[in-house]
């Protein structure tokens, strides 16, 4: 065989094999790219608050969600980002027990499971299938091999003679095997580095620790420091008040808190996340570590003053969102999702047409 032939065997098959899945995965996301929006709108009496002149206290809306349900666990807290969204609290894990706080009168508005909503299960399906840790390995893998079915496809679509524009151009009054072909060919070589960037966004959010090391190493960058522990010793002195750590953070760096990681573990400390203006992650990468029993600061993680590979794998997450441009690359994203549709309903095609032609040809010989 030539090495065109192996590989186009490669392409074909690769192909076939996770067609569906890159399919799912990228509808899901499309969806995902206008979650918030979405929600927002299915969903007003959770996700609003009428703005009043001043906003209930973090520990107050804790201690009502805890007195509330009390055989869960409060897991992270979302802070308001604009005048109108209410608090979220997240209970026992990051994908279980929603509960929903008025972001001024602290009145819990309602709760749901992420799986019982629409968005919350179909985020559950893009990230991990439904099947947690098992589901994400094989979305990363997926992603590892759509790196390669990219590079195959552009090494396919090379013209052979130098005639560069006809790659991209669709015969529309052709024959329909040939329009399918050059929709086929055209769609790759126009969503190709689309495609390559959303695949190895996606393997960086799977094998997060392979791929930040392996861009430290690249970029010669020292690793992020290690999370601090708390001292369980301290645990007879009185807790502090979720407020009060809040506004130490603030004093820390001036940036808008996003998320509150309470800590899990005897040894966990309670983390405050920030994000500043500049950045485009939506959430932020800055962090306030603090011990959970005495509210003494162990460390602060300013992401302006990070490492090359640290800022590089930062915004990874971001492009794979489409967050970096706002709306028009956000939209772009969604056409990016539906590629995987078009590419793999017109591959499937070409490969069912050329099956029956070897076929017909197989019984004329017999």
């Amino acid at each position: 065989m030539t090495v065109r032939k192996i590989v186009s065997k490669l392409h074909l098959y690769t192909g076939l094999a996770i067609g569906l899945l890159l399919i799912l995965s990228g509808l899901t996301g499309s969806v995902l790219v206008f979650r918030e929006e979405v929600e927002a709108l299915v969903y007003p009496e959770l996700m609003k608050s009428v703005p009043r002149d001043e906003r209930a206290s973090l520990q107050t809306v804790l201690e009502a969600v805890q007195h509330a349900y009390p055989e869960d666990k409060p897991f992270f807290i979302r802070m308001p980002r604009t005048p109108e969204q209410t608090y979220l609290v997240k209970m026992n894990s990051a994908h279980d027990l929603f509960v929903y706080v008025d972001s001024y009168n602290g009145m819990i508005l309602g709760e749901h499971r992420q799986e019982d909503t629409f968005t919350g299960w179909i985020s559950l399906l893009h990230t991990e299938l439904l099947s947690g840790d098992r589901g994400e390995i094989i979305l990363g893998v997926s992603a590892l091999l759509l790196i390669g079915m990219s590079i195959t496809g552009l090494i396919l679509w090379w013209p052979r003679k130098g005639k560069f524009l006809s790659g991209f151009k669709i015969q529309w009054a052709a024959h329909w095997k040939r329009m399918n072909f050059d929709i086929h060919r055209a769609s790759g070589i126009y969503t190709v580095v689309f495609l390559l960037l959303t695949a190895f966004t996606g393997t960086s959010l799977v094998f997060n620790k392979t791929v930040i090391n392996l861009i430290n190493a690249i970029t010669q960058s020292p690793p992020r420091a290690a999370p601090p522990l708390s001292d369980p010793h301290q645990a007879w002195m009185p807790r502090p008040a979720l407020d009060m750590m809040l506004h130490q953070a603030d004093y820390m760096l001036s940036a808008t808190t996003t998320w509150v990681n309470l800590p899990q573990k005897p040894g966990a400390p309670l983390v405050i996340r920030k994000k500043f203006v500049q950045e485009f992650h939506p959430n932020g990468r800055s962090f306030v570590y603090f011990d959970q029993y005495s509210g003494k600061v162990l460390q602060v993680e300013n992401v302006l003053m990070a490492s090359l590979g640290t800022r590089i794998f930062n915004t990874l997450y971001p492009i794979h969102i489409g967050a970096i441009g706002g709306t028009p690359t956000r939209l772009l994203q969604v056409i990016i999702g539906l590629s995987p549709l078009i590419l793999f309903t017109t591959g499937y095609v070409m490969w069912w047409n050329r099956r029956k032609a070897k076929r017909y040809h197989s019984r004329l010989i017999k």
